[in-house]
């Protein structure tokens, strides 16, 4: 029979059986005061607590792997398929240069702009290097800038400015400048049309003094386009010194007229005054000196007419009036003396000529 323990005892407890005895370490007796919180695990299970990070660690770099070499196959697989697009493209006969769209302009017509491009029958419109294009067609004198663009999947579309001629410059030969006063071509036969010349300006200018050279021609080129602002007779030579005087030359009558190194306008101011005053006669002016005046406050023309014409009729009227005033002195000098000195200053100085007061 078991003996019942006693209500003082305390029943004692079996430790629970461990099936590996020999791997279980048994804590130094100490008291129980001083024992420390020690749990006792079994050895494989803190091997296995330990493995844990290692484990997520391989998870993750697997997982990282797999994505890594499927991005890698997409890509290859991605540039493949663009390497068999582009090889596609560059040789199929659907992307072969077929048309060209182009608006002529007055110096570069269709035929011209085909030699200048240059472009093979059957060339792929993806291999063309459209600046290339560019330049060769800008290498005509005529072209200040031209563009080219695809049209897919067989077309060139061109786009071309040309430079506008202003004016024809003389300076050891004939050349065309545009509005910026940049000398661009040559004079050739049928060039000029209607086009004033600029004179005064020395070929070694250009070389020696460019910055003076370039003063001068965009002088000209003002004084064209003050004159060409209002109907007046065409011009066929403008003259520029090296103090920056301007001299017209009109082409029917060859009119000379002198601006000088002023105001432009002012000076176009008295010559539209001068022919107002001349009327009909305005064809028969040889110069016109239309600088002004050098007395301070006083503003007048001078003018001169060619000879072998009959002169305007107020200045025949004044040539008239002179010779009568000196066959009056030589018959009786005395008398125009006398007259001469009882008329009020300033009297008897009629002219139709333009003074500015």
């Amino acid at each position: 029979m078991k003996r019942r323990p006693r209500a003082t005892e305390r029943p004692v407890r079996q430790a629970p059986r461990n099936r590996a005895r020999g791997n279980v370490r048994r804590a130094p007796s100490t008291p129980d005061a001083a024992k420390p919180n020690v749990v006792v695990r079994p050895s494989f299970v803190v091997a296995a607590a330990a493995d844990r990070p290692i484990r997520r660690w391989i998870r993750r770099v697997g997982k990282w792997t797999v994505r890594v070499g499927l991005m890698g196959l997409f890509a290859y697989g991605g540039l493949l398929g663009v390497q068999e697009g582009y090889r596609h493209a560059t040789t199929s006969p659907r992307f072969e240069v077929r048309g060209l769209l182009y608006q002529p302009t007055p110096h570069v017509s269709d035929e011209r702009l085909r030699e200048l491009m240059g472009v093979a029958p059957g060339t792929n419109i993806l291999a063309v290097d459209l600046e290339g294009l560019a330049q060769r067609i800008a290498e005509d004198p005529w072209v200040a800038r031209a563009t080219v663009v695809r049209v897919l999947p067989d077309t060139l579309k061109v786009d071309v400015v040309e430079h506008e001629a202003k004016a024809v410059l003389l300076a050891g030969g004939f050349y065309l400048l545009d509005g910026e006063g940049m000398p661009f071509k040559p004079l050739a036969a049928g060039d000029r049309q209607r086009l004033p010349i600029i004179t005064g300006i020395e070929p070694l200018a250009l070389v020696q003094d460019p910055n003076g050279a370039g003063a001068r021609i965009r002088r000209a080129l003002d004084a064209l386009d003050a004159y060409q602002a209002k109907e007046r007779p065409r011009l066929s030579e403008i003259r520029v010194d090296r103090d920056l005087a301007v001299t017209l030359y009109t082409a029917e009558m060859g009119s000379e007229l002198r601006l000088g190194r002023g105001t432009i306008d002012a000076a176009l101011s008295r010559y539209d005054a001068l022919r107002a005053a001349l009327g009909g006669d305005a064809e028969k002016l040889a110069v016109a000196h239309l600088d002004g005046s050098e007395i301070p406050g006083r503003d007048r023309v001078v003018a001169s007419f060619f000879e072998g014409r009959e002169p305007p009729s107020f200045v025949a009227d004044v040539e008239a009036r002179v010779q009568a005033r000196g066959q009056a002195v030589a018959d009786d000098p005395a008398t125009a003396q006398a007259a001469v000195q009882q008329r009020p200053r300033g009297t008897g100085r009629t002219s139709r000529l333009p003074r500015y007061e």
